[in-house]
Parts: structure tokens; sequence; C-alpha cells
């Protein structure tokens, strides 16, 4: 958690291939870049235009975004900047899939995004500026107590969003939901699976009990979300998992045994070993960690 993304690297010989850094957050400040083609990698992508505009290439559609808004798409989607104007610059946020979905937005609000729709908060907030340098020189300090603080606030600053007024471009029209050239392979179903994991993973799960959700063969179900989103089913349920304990662990006093239990995970032996194959520490250590951020030397491996 400690190394954030600066940028999403193209792969010259596959463009659209996925670029990797799933399972990491990222913060990129620049001026608006052309770019040559398309790319898709899985995070939620926010992207703030301050004082400049841009012309998308989104799923093969064109949409022109003005200056002074702030969009958020999932970033699956093929897409590429193709034009730009004005003297300012743009922030890029990169939040990985599971922890966007942790957050528990609404159903509408995932929907849209999921669907490969382009969100466009209505005008930024005076803050909103102050708030993203804020965050970088936070972000620079490399401490897992700041660090984590930046994401709740970029979680906050989308919750705001989600409540106050946001527009569309329309581009997810239920007709491209089939279309495998338009959208990427297996979206709707994997919508499904996303959505019924979001609900029951702190619940004992199974693949079979996901891919029923679909309808899909249980095989055919642990292909396809790894060829969309690039990690197992299993995985992506521990990973929310995680999120929900790791949350716990810094908000409550709750005894570890009850947090592993809430989270989902079926024994305190398990929890601990996955917590710390994540993130080499355990859960007290972890604990310990945000009351005192100067009592343990983190690794960045």
């Amino acid at each position: 958690m400690l190394d954030w993304v600066s940028r999403i690297a193209f792969n010259e010989s596959s463009p659209l291939e996925s670029q990797g850094y799933e399972n990491q957050f990222g913060f990129q400040r620049h001026k608006p870049q052309i770019m040559d083609c398309s790319h898709w990698h899985g995070h939620i992508e926010i992207n703030y235009l301050f004082n400049c505009s841009a012309d998308y290439l989104i799923n093969g559609k064109k949409i022109s975004v003005p200056e002074g808004k702030m969009i958020v798409f999932w970033a699956s989607i093929p897409h590429q900047m193709i034009a730009s104007s004005g003297e300012g610059e743009m922030v890029n946020i990169y939040i990985p899939l599971e922890a966007f979905l942790s957050w528990k937005f609404s159903d509408d609000f995932f929907s849209e995004i999921l669907n490969g729709e382009v969100l466009v908060a209505d005008s930024l907030h005076a803050s909103d500026q102050y708030l993203t340098r804020m965050w970088e020189r936070d972000l620079e300090r490399k401490e897992l107590a700041l660090m984590l603080q930046v994401i709740d606030e970029i979680r906050n600053r989308i919750r705001r969003m989600s409540l106050e007024s946001f527009s569309t471009f329309k581009l997810a029209q239920s007709s491209d939901l089939s279309d495998s050239k338009k959208l990427v392979t297996g979206l709707p179903h994997i919508q499904s699976i996303l959505r019924f994991i979001a609900d029951n993973y702190d619940q004992k799960i199974t693949v079979k009990d996901i891919a029923a959700e679909t309808g899909l063969h249980p095989n055919y179900a642990m292909k396809l979300f790894i060829r969309v989103l690039k990690i197992s089913i299993k995985q992506y349920v521990n990973k929310l998992r995680l999120q929900h304990a790791q949350a716990l662990l810094i908000d409550t006093n709750e005894p570890i045994l009850n947090i592993a239990l809430k989270a989902g995970f079926g024994s305190i032996s398990r929890f601990y070993d996955i917590f710390h194959r994540e993130y080499h520490k355990t859960p007290q250590q972890f604990r310990n960690s945000i009351v005192n951020p100067n009592s343990l030397v983190f690794s960045d491996n």
C-alpha cells in the first residue's frame, strides 16, 4: 500500500492488454497528454480537469469533457485521450475495483459505472484543487496512516458526487451490453458476479454459489472473471474481506476474533494467515501501527 502507481504504463505490443497494477492505488498530476492508442486496466479511474478540457475515445465513442469537471469511469473499458485544450493540468486517481466495491455506494451508482458509463460531476468544488495537492503531499510522505486517510477522503469525495447531481454521456445503452465489439466481453455477467460478491462476501459463499447467480458453469465463470479482472474469484473475495477487516481494525476496538468473523473469514487462523500474507504483518501489528505510526518499520515488499 505504501507504493502508489504514478502512471499506467502502455504495453506497446498489445495496447488493449491489461496494464497491471490492478491491486494498487494510484495518483498522477500532469499536463494532459494525447494517447497514441487506447488501453485498459482494472481500476476505477477519476480524472480531474483543472483549467483544461479534453476529448476522449471511450468504448469506441468520442466524448468531450469541458474544463472544471471531474469524471469517474471503469478503466476496464478501452479508453484514450485524443485531444485537449487549455493551460491547466489534470489529476488521475486509480482505485482498485475491490476497494471501490467495498465502499458500498448505491446500486444505481455502481450499475452506471460497471455498465461502461462515464459519470461527470456537474461542477468541481472550490476545495478540489487544494484537496488533490494535499493528497499528493501526503502520499509523498509514504506513511501508512496518512495514506489510509487519503483513501478515506477520496472515498468521501466520490460519495459526495454520488449524492449530488452528476451527468452521464449515455454510452451504456442496453443494446451495447450484448455487443462484444463495443464492450468488454462478458461484462454483464461480470457485473452480476461483482454485485453478488459485494453483497455476500462476509458470508460463507463458494464459486458455485457465485456462478449460479449468472447461470454460468463455475469453470466458465472462473475463467471469465480472471480474463476481465486478472484475479481469481477466490482471491477477489479474500481482498474484499481484507478491506472490511482493515476498516474494522482502524475504526473500532473490537476483538480480532470478532473482526475475522464479521469480515467473512471462517476461522481466526485463516484470517491471520491471509492477512499476514497480504500486509506482511499481523492484524494486531497493523492496528498498533495506526495508533502509533512510528512503532513499526513497514516493508515495501
